[in-house]
């Protein structure tokens, strides 16, 4: 079905991106013939639109692909009747997400000040943005407090609030939620960086970020774990 003819009030939500259809249009070949892709695709497609029904009206928001993307995927595992092992997709999804990261990651390392000090002003202004758009869209992304300490060159912040994972606790979906999140490990990875995060908003009361360049020595204090659910967490080495 194209993408013009899906029942989607455009007033409140947003089409799902190029990269994310190529994502799950990708995992489908992978795993189905043609015909079994081409037909478990619109149910798909199908299934996002009946989700966004009972979604808030975010297509306003300044960062839309972080709040609809996903919902495809969550549609993806819905409808495919063989449930792939979630972490067998987890380079799918960082690619369909923060793929961007790769190039990004030849350009900036974290553990160069002058990167560094860019990264902390990048993130700065992103979470400047959020809050002020969850004063308008207060069921979207709400950020906690920012703060970049530049003598150390660590970058702090959190969200209090993430849709995501509102949404996979509205849909009882919370093991599907981690092939998302470990995908910022990643990212951060690709910029010689090392996140440090002791839980999300699925499984604790923020989101914790704590950014370092990976020849920190505070990122060498941490290792990373996965939770049952398959949740990277960072988890203090012991000494």
């Amino acid at each position: 079905m194209k993408e013009k003819d899906l029942p989607i009030d455009l007033s409140g939500h947003k089409i799902y991106s190029k990269n994310a259809k190529k994502c799950v249009l990708k995992l489908l070949h992978r795993y189905y013939d043609d015909k079994t892709t081409e037909d478990l695709w619109e149910k798909i497609q199908l299934q996002y639109c009946v989700y966004l029904k009972d979604e808030p009206a975010l297509a306003g928001s300044k960062i839309t692909v972080s709040i609809y993307d996903p919902i495809l995927i969550f549609a993806w595992y819905t409808v495919v009747p063989d449930k792939p092992p979630l972490e067998d997709i987890q380079q799918d999804v960082y690619n369909c997400f923060m793929g961007s990261f790769d190039l990004l990651g030849r350009i900036f390392d974290l553990n160069r000040k002058a990167d560094n000090k860019l990264a902390g002003m990048i993130f700065r202004r992103t979470s400047d943005i959020r809050k002020e758009e969850s004063r308008k869209f207060p069921q979207s992304f709400r950020m906690g407090e920012f703060d970049y300490d530049k003598d150390n060159g660590v970058i702090r912040y959190s969200f209090t609030q993430c849709p995501n994972a509102e949404f996979a606790k509205r849909h009882h979906m919370e093991d599907v939620l981690p092939v998302m999140c470990n995908c910022d490990h990643l990212a951060m990875q690709k910029l010689h960086a090392t996140l440090i995060r002791a839980g999300t908003c699925c499984t604790a009361a923020c989101c914790d970020y704590c950014i370092a360049g990976d020849r920190n020595p505070i990122a060498a204090e941490y290792e990373l774990e996965k939770t049952d659910n398959g949740l990277w967490i960072s988890v203090k080495k012991e000494v």
